[in-house]
Formats: C-alpha cells, sequence, structure tokens
C-alpha cells in the first residue's frame, strides 16, 4: 500500500484512491461469481476466482480476506465445496469492514 500511495505527483489525481475505488468495485463482483460458481459446484471456478481474490486483497493490505480465500483455494482444489457459502460470507463480513475504512482512507 505504501508503494501505492507514493505514486503520482501532488498536482495529479490520488493513485491510491482511484485502486482503492477499482477494489471496491471489483470484490463485490468476485464475490457473486463466487456464489454462482459454488451454487454450479464448479471446484475450478471456486479457485480460480479464489485465487485471483487472494492475491488482490494482499496488494491491498486486507489481510483478513486472504486466509479466507486460501481456504477456499484449497477446499475447491481438494473438490470439497461443502463449506464453500459459509467462507463466502465470512469474505463479505470482512470485505464491509475493509470498504468502510478504505472509504474513510479516501475521503
Amino acid at each position: 500500500m505504501a508503494a501505492i500511495r507514493s505514486l503520482g505527483a501532488p498536482d495529479e489525481p490520488d493513485v491510491y484512491a482511484q485502486v482503492v475505488r477499482l477494489f471496491l468495485v471489483d470484490v463485490p463482483i468476485h464475490l457473486s461469481a463466487l456464489d454462482v460458481a459454488i451454487a454450479a459446484a464448479d471446484s475450478e471456478a471456486v479457485w480460480r476466482i479464489a485465487h485471483r481474490l487472494r492475491g488482490s486483497t494482499l496488494e491491498m493490505g486486507v489481510m483478513r480476506m486472504a486466509p479466507v480465500c486460501a481456504e477456499l483455494e484449497a477446499a475447491a482444489r481438494a473438490g470439497s465445496l461443502e463449506h464453500a457459502a459459509a467462507r463466502v460470507e465470512s469474505l463479505g463480513r470482512e470485505f464491509a469492514a475493509a470498504r468502510a475504512a478504505m472509504e474513510q482512507a479516501i475521503v
């Protein structure tokens, strides 16, 4: 996050705020896609989406979401989506908390 915050010049748009806004738009799309993939019992799609989401959360410093994404990845690789919906609900709660903090940071 420090690297992102250091980008751009003082007279240019805030790069950090732009990246945060993109993240805040992107995550709900991934969460919805996870719901669809889980409903379809598509382990490959769950793995792919969770992997991408984990990378994004780590890049943005949303450390509490990353382990849940890793759990989803591992479960999907094992072909076990039994508790995947509950994990996505947990991701949603963590994202809501992160969203509130990030929105305050870019005001």
